[in-house]
């Protein structure tokens, strides 16, 4: 009788671990989330697939347990921006014997779970790398005010990375218009639109930036128009509160 209820207790506590097991999320609630967009209106050409490879390589070898790694494109319209990757890095919180013993939780399943997600990772880069094409459109302003707010976790650090160019060319905001009008009036239009979210606190990193959009041609940009580039976006993302 006593072996019976022994055996029924171990198998209980097996498949209550299996069942954990299957909803672990391993997001820790304080941990920090990183958001990476990736412009995917331009063909790359080697120079700007290195850059790619080697950033996104080097913030996801830089994640620590429990912090939320998301993956998102820029596209020819906000609406066309896709979530890619949702998830967090693997870890197992401290525990103690019992857990050891039989929680959900254990090296071996968290080094599978990375390598998985790694695998992942790597396979969305690929298809982003071979399926790049030129797109009339890249659009940047509404994409971020519509699809950053809901990336963004409250009460924890938000790191938001860009991989792009920062030239904005959509039907709301055509390239004539973004580098030929006064960033005053570019600020006005966006602001009354509703387009400037709230971002406080976030840090935004970009690279990619300093290169023309022209995939036959990615020279390097003039220093004018570098400067109105990045007083557009300095501005832009002060308003809203984080830092570029």
């Amino acid at each position: 009788m006593l072996r019976r209820f022994v055996l029924a207790l171990i198998l209980s506590l097996l498949a209550t671990g299996i069942a954990r097991a299957e909803a672990r999320t391993y997001c820790a609630p304080d941990a920090a989330n990183l958001v990476v967009y990736v412009d995917k209106t331009t063909p790359y050409d080697e120079t700007d697939k290195r850059a790619l490879i080697d950033g996104i390589g080097r913030l996801f070898e830089s994640l620590v347990g429990g912090e939320r790694f998301s993956l998102r494109t820029i596209a020819e319209s906000f609406s066309a921006s896709t979530s890619l990757l949702d998830a967090c890095l693997p870890w197992c919180p401290a525990a103690g014997l019992f857990d050891s013993l039989f929680g959900s939780c254990n090296e071996g399943l968290v080094a599978n779970d990375r390598k998985a997600l790694r695998t992942r990772l790597v396979g969305q880069l690929r298809d982003l790398l071979d399926n790049f094409v030129e797109l009339p459109n890249s659009e940047i302003v509404r994409t971020i005010a519509t699809t950053l707010p809901v990336e963004l976790r409250q009460g924890r650090p938000n790191h938001v990375y860009m991989f792009t160019d920062l030239i904005e060319n959509s039907t709301y905001l055509p390239g004539k218009d973004f580098f030929g009008k006064k960033t005053p009036v570019l600020f006005a239009r966006v602001a009354a639109d509703g387009l400037v979210p709230s971002l406080t606190g976030v840090d935004v990193h970009v690279f990619g930036v300093g290169r023309g959009g022209n995939p036959a041609d990615r020279h390097p940009l003039d220093q004018a128009l570098l400067e109105k580039l990045t007083g557009f976006w300095t501005g832009y993302f002060a308003a809203a509160g984080a830092s570029l």
